[in-house]
């Protein structure tokens, strides 16, 4: 149901049940703005999934672009590992 609609049943409910005024049933039903949008995502979820993008890529220069963003993060000691496993040319670990 779209929340217009939903929030103008309630206030038509409220009103023929206690004789509440409409323009107070409406505000009291309208959500705040933050309940509708979702969750903001993990950043170390995206970070993880860059890593796996360059190890499914299984190129230096994919290793190297990984490291460029994210040169800083936890996860970049593993790809320097396998990026220099893969620049020596032994199968990646």
């Amino acid at each position: 149901m779209r929340p217009r609609l939903a929030a103008a049943l309630i206030a038509g409910l409220a009103l023929a049940a206690g004789g509440v005024s409409p323009a107070t049933a409406m505000k009291k039903q309208r959500p705040l703005r933050s309940t509708e949008l979702p969750r903001p995502r993990d950043g170390n979820i995206a970070v993880q999934e860059e890593l796996d993008a360059a190890r499914r890529a299984g190129t230096p220069a994919a290793y190297d672009m990984f490291l460029s963003r994210h040169g800083d993060h936890a996860l970049a000691a593993a790809a320097r590992r396998e990026r220099a496993a893969i620049a020596a040319g032994k199968p990646n670990p």
